[in-house]
């Protein structure tokens, strides 16, 4: 690759140095930027994969990063697309690793390395670029159940009532890759104190109904209860029952509401991820969706997807409203189930787009979502070009400003 150096000229012009094919930007004052660039013939419609790995200076945060901009011609300013590469930090090093499907139109990628708005100096290594097989779609099948106690308010009743759901889904629906139950269902309303209602992870009755299915029918289901833990400590925890009827992990309801600290119930701690056979799961339980944090951490953590159980939300102008902004702001999809006959349970994708939805007693809404799919949107910060929302709400957050509270 050829490669040349740019930097605004009213800036505190950047140290630039190209030895050996290792690209160094060196800046002296933090309020300066610099990139290296190079072109590179593309054909639309092929795969490419683009690879490098760079020292940076301490807490880079995103200071340190590569863009590919997809152009019909190499000396044209007209932009199709532009993407950010994705990159992990490892073992000192920012190891950059991305593969795109080159958009219609483009006939050249162009490459930058780019340093900015931090004093210190990067260094960027075996830069490559290659033609890769296409990246196949990741579709998975999901449903939400619509289900919530009636007028007999037993263990036994809402079990049978979450029995029905998942037996008329799983018949209706076959290869489901995830169901999702409500918040707490099975001892919904039901008139004892919260340790006698409250069940152990695995072994209680909720999670044997939901193994059992979840063995015969091949698909992980998600469910929500009052965990009773061998210390003797309660918590509102959501788990998974993956295919062969294990436990494939648990959350805790980080945001308990005033009612839930006074019962003594113990918050979680952690916006963990659980990793499926299909792809990666985060959880959200009812209050916890109320805080923007939620999303953003699990998003932050590596969750694709969001399952979101509760109880039920009876303002319509926010629920209507928040599940949406959750899934834009994160460019992710996300899964509610609700167990309140006057609020929806719907799968929402990374657009906000509400894909299916139902508010029938034992109905369900179903999907499928490409978890590859790359949804890209007209400017956002990239224009005049497509840009991945799904990168850049990360790429470009600045942590640096944000208050450490």
């Amino acid at each position: 690759m050829n490669w040349k150096h740019i930097s605004p000229s009213h800036v505190v012009q950047p140290v630039f140095g190209n030895e050996n094919d290792a690209l160094s930007i060196e800046l002296t004052d933090a309020a300066s930027v610099g990139h290296w660039e190079s072109s590179v013939p593309v054909e639309a419609g092929r795969t490419y994969r683009f690879t490098a790995v760079a020292d940076v200076p301490a807490k880079s945060f995103n200071n340190v990063t590569m863009l590919v901009t997809w152009c019909p011609a190499e000396n044209d300013s007209k932009m199709i697309q532009r993407d950010y590469i994705g990159f992990q930090d490892k073992n000192g090093l920012r190891c950059f690793d991305e593969t795109f499907k080159a958009p219609e139109g483009s006939n050249f990628a162009i490459l930058w390395c780019v340093h900015k708005w931090q004093k210190g100096k990067a260094v960027f290594r075996d830069i490559r670029m290659e033609e890769v097989a296409e990246i196949p779609p990741r579709r998975v099948r999901l449903a939400t159940v619509n289900i919530y106690p009636k007028t007999e308010r037993t263990f036994a009743a809402n079990l049978a009532i979450m029995e029905d759901a998942l037996k008329n889904v799983c018949e209706k629906e076959p290869n489901l890759d995830l169901i999702v139950t409500p918040e707490c269902h099975t001892d919904r309303m039901v008139n004892l104190p919260i340790v006698e209602r409250s069940e152990p992870i695995p072994g209680g009755m909720t999670f044997e109904l939901c193994k059992r299915y979840a063995v015969q029918y091949h698909v992980n289901i998600l469910a929500n209860i009052h965990e009773l833990t061998p210390e003797g400590h309660v918590h509102n925890t959501a788990f998974i029952v993956d295919r062969q009827g294990k436990l494939a992990g648990l959350y805790r309801k980080v945001h308990l509401t005033v009612s839930e600290q006074m019962m003594g119930v113990i918050a979680g701690e952690e916006f963990n991820v659980i990793d499926l056979d299909f792809g990666r799961l985060g959880i959200a339980v009812c209050w916890d969706n109320w805080f923007s944090e939620s999303a953003r951490a699990l998003r932050l953590n590596g969750a694709e997807l969001l399952a979101f159980p509760l109880a039920g939300d009876g303002k319509e102008s926010h629920w209507s409203k928040t599940w949406s902004t959750r899934c834009i702001d994160n460019g992710i999809p996300m899964v509610v189930c609700v167990g309140d006959p006057k609020c929806p349970s719907a799968i929402v994708d990374r657009d906000g787009e509400w894909l299916s939805s139902t508010m029938e007693q034992g109905g369900y809404a179903f999907a499928e979502i490409d978890l590859n799919e790359r949804k890209r949107s007209w400017w956002l910060s990239v224009g005049p070009a497509d840009g991945d929302p799904y990168q850049l709400y990360l790429a470009e957050r600045r942590q640096i400003a944000y208050p450490q509270k």
